[in-house]
């Protein structure tokens, strides 16, 4: 069977800058990848690229065996949660969920509500429905995030550096939510610089440099086994926070 996101020779650039040059990578369902490298490494731009926000210059991306054309097309397909929330913040907490469901779901309100009402179970936030995000904790938008992007019922969940700008006993809140849908079996690329807190559900890492995937393979294989200089020099220099 095809692999659910293939990316063939992946390139992109802005203007003479380029991001990525030359990136294959194979995500199967079930599959949790850890994406880590230096900052400007083109982790970011290569999430983008695959949840359709950024087009590429050359090379293919493929969802299920289907070269993706039109971006419109990973639309429900792929769920994305970025570093800054993106939410909606005259809606409250269950209009930020409920509204999408509404519009582009279709759904009648009452169903709409009830898909609120799991979600906002699903990452502790059910006494939180009538509150605003701004009187909520980044941790708790975070979550809120989380739970928006799961409303589309996407196959695949991108995570954006998406604790980055979060205390510690924050960041722990919301790599609990998504350590629990590792156990569902959730598929998920996570852009993250808190390797110790992914390593403990991650199936796998992929160690971007310089625009090219330089490693990919399980966490023990990356973290303990790798023979690859580029990584471990990076590894030297990463400080292992405990979530």
């Amino acid at each position: 069977m095809a692999a659910l996101i293939a990316m063939r020779d992946v390139k992109k650039s802005y203007g003479e800058n380029v991001v990525l040059n030359g990136i294959n990578l194979e995500v199967e369902k079930g599959d949790i990848v850890a994406i880590i490298g230096s900052s400007g490494s083109g982790k970011s731009t290569m999430v983008r690229c695959i949840a359709g926000l950024e087009d590429i210059q050359s090379g293919k991306i493929f969802l299920r065996g289907e070269e993706i054309i039109d971006r419109n097309s990973v639309v429900h397909s792929i769920g994305m949660v970025f570093q800054n929330f993106h939410l909606f913040p005259h809606y409250t907490v269950e209009e930020n969920i409920i509204k999408p469901l509404r519009t582009v779901k279709k759904m009648d309100l009452k169903a709409a509500k009830e898909k609120s009402e799991e979600l906002l179970r699903k990452v502790r936030l059910s006494e939180s429905a009538r509150q605003y995000p701004s009187t909520m904790s980044g941790g708790q938008k975070q979550r809120l995030a989380i739970a928006r992007a799961l409303a589309m019922n996407p196959e695949i969940l991108v995570f954006d550096e998406p604790t980055s700008s979060l205390d510690p006993e924050l960041a722990h809140e919301v790599f609990r939510t998504i350590k629990d849908l590792a156990t569902e079996g959730q598929t998920m690329l996570i852009v993250t610089h808190q390797i110790n807190a992914v390593s403990h559900f991650a199936t796998r890492v992929a160690f971007l440099d310089s625009g090219i995937i330089e490693a990919d393979g399980a966490c023990k294989e990356i973290f303990e086994n790798s023979d690859n200089q580029k990584l471990k020099q990076f590894l030297a220099m990463v400080e292992f926070n405990t979530i």
